[in-house]
């Protein structure tokens, strides 16, 4: 009788760690699309746990050893998936959802969102609203309609003098991006697929420094073909932010050069192929997808992501749980540039 009892101990113990460890081996693999989209999400682990569970079970004979394998399963389970995951907000209740911060003496402060097309009458004015109370540095907007954007402008305006519409009718491009700014824009560039942008770079002129500012929303990756356009959009990046180090390097100026990276990647922080983008730059996940009631803030992926190059810090991100309208959460950023 003991020894099935530590037969069924050492099959448990078994499952606890081989799940994460072939879910940690397999992270690395970029292809195919549907299983880096599969491995881009912990709770992948949980199906890894339903295999073995069926594969082991059929050696435990009898059943109350059975009930003590399936109740060491279930706890080793829980225990395992939710050490995997992030940690739960003290409040999950309240309006902002903070990620662990530090002071910013003068912060930047930084507000994204994907409305994703679903923007109404009611659902604007709340946004618009939101955004002059708060009077934020800098305001990227993704998946907004052409019909929203001139609305959205116009209203905005006053509040923000400085604003990159996302279009250029001179290359024959447009993105559904909408950036605004209390800080000028200059060298706009619109990296082009087909008739699309889905990244766009430009100079943003802080006070005190020249910021290289690259904004992207690249497709969703919900079929090959999505997924092979991200990707793309994604090497535009890493080839961008490479020029700009290089660049960098050899002028010889009194402010240095940082490169900001803000935006829906599309890309979940599970997945091996962030860290190819993101060496050398500073960042703060948030779980910003999907805005859902029946989704808890842990069960959520970090795809909404801003990436800062050293030495400038990220003090503080928070989800914003205010607009219920889009499947995405706003996000607040401030960062500090001048802890150098």
């Amino acid at each position: 009788m003991e020894a099935r009892y530590f037969i069924a101990l050492i099959i448990t113990l078994i499952l606890v760690l081989i799940p994460s460890i072939i879910w940690l081996l397999l992270k690395q693999i970029h292809s195919p699309w549907w299983l880096e989209n599969a491995l881009s999400t912990p709770f992948i682990i949980v199906v890894i746990y339903s295999i073995l569970m069926l594969a082991f079970i059929h050696y435990v004979s009898y059943l109350h050893c059975v009930g003590y394998f399936v109740i060491n399963v279930v706890w080793a389970l829980l225990l395992n998936n939710m050490a995997s995951l992030p940690n739960l907000p003290k409040n999950t209740l309240d309006n902002l959802s903070p990620a662990n911060g530090t002071q910013c003496s003068e912060p930047v402060v930084f507000f994204q969102f994907n409305l994703k097309y679903t923007e109404k009458q009611d659902e604007l004015n709340e946004l618009i609203a939101h955004l002059v109370m708060e009077r934020y540095h800098l305001i990227t907007l993704q998946g907004v309609s052409q019909q929203a954007k001139h609305q959205i402008v116009e209203q905005l305006n006053p509040y923000y003098p400085y604003f990159i519409l996302g279009e250029n009718e001179h290359q024959q491009v447009n993105s559904d991006q909408l950036l605004f700014s209390q800080f000028a824009f200059s060298k706009t560039k619109y990296y082009k697929n087909g008739g699309s942008a889905y990244l766009i770079a430009s100079q943003w002129h802080l006070p005190f420094n020249e910021i290289n500012l690259y904004t992207l929303h690249p497709p969703s990756p919900r079929n090959e073909k999505l997924w092979q356009t991200r990707n793309q959009t994604l090497y535009q990046l890493k080839h961008a932010l490479k020029s700009a180090a290089e660049r960098s390097s050899i002028k010889d100026i009194t402010l240095k050069n940082n490169s900001l990276v803000i935006g829906d990647l599309n890309l979940s922080k599970h997945s091996a192929r962030i860290e190819l983008l993101r060496a050398g730059m500073n960042t703060r996940f948030v779980n910003s997808w999907p805005n859902k009631r029946y989704a808890l803030p842990f069960m959520g992926l970090a795809i909404d992501h801003l990436w800062i190059s050293n030495p400038a810090i990220i003090c503080e991100r928070q989800r914003i749980n205010q607009f219920s309208w889009s499947d995405h959460y706003a996000v607040k950023t401030q960062v500090d540039f001048k802890k150098q």
